[in-house]
């Protein structure tokens, strides 16, 4: 599944009449939640072994150079988020990639 895949299936998601009233957030935790996820992004390692994240880590600090430290989270078969201290080497790593 590639992003626009995911990102229409997540648009796609619909709360029953009988859900809708069961969940309520409060502005604040909308906002929050926003804020954290806004320096994150999630990659994939196109690898058929096991990628640990101290590797990944170490690897990914000598490709970026980024000014500021990475937190990755594993979320599953070499599934990654990369949550960025700083919104500029986000936007470096987007345009420059890997």
């Amino acid at each position: 599944m590639d992003a626009e895949d995911l990102i229409k299936s997540c648009r796609a998601i619909k709360l029953s009449d009988e859900e809708e009233g069961r969940f309520s957030f409060k502005r604040s935790m909308k906002a929050k939640g926003e804020k954290i996820v806004a320096g994150c992004l999630i990659g994939k390692v196109l690898h058929t072994r096991e990628v640990s994240i101290e590797g990944l880590k170490l690897a990914m600090s000598r490709v970026w150079k980024t000014s500021r430290e990475v937190k990755i989270k594993k979320l599953g078969d070499n599934v990654f988020m990369f949550k960025f201290g700083s919104e500029v080497d986000k936007r470096s790593i987007l345009v420059g990639g890997p």
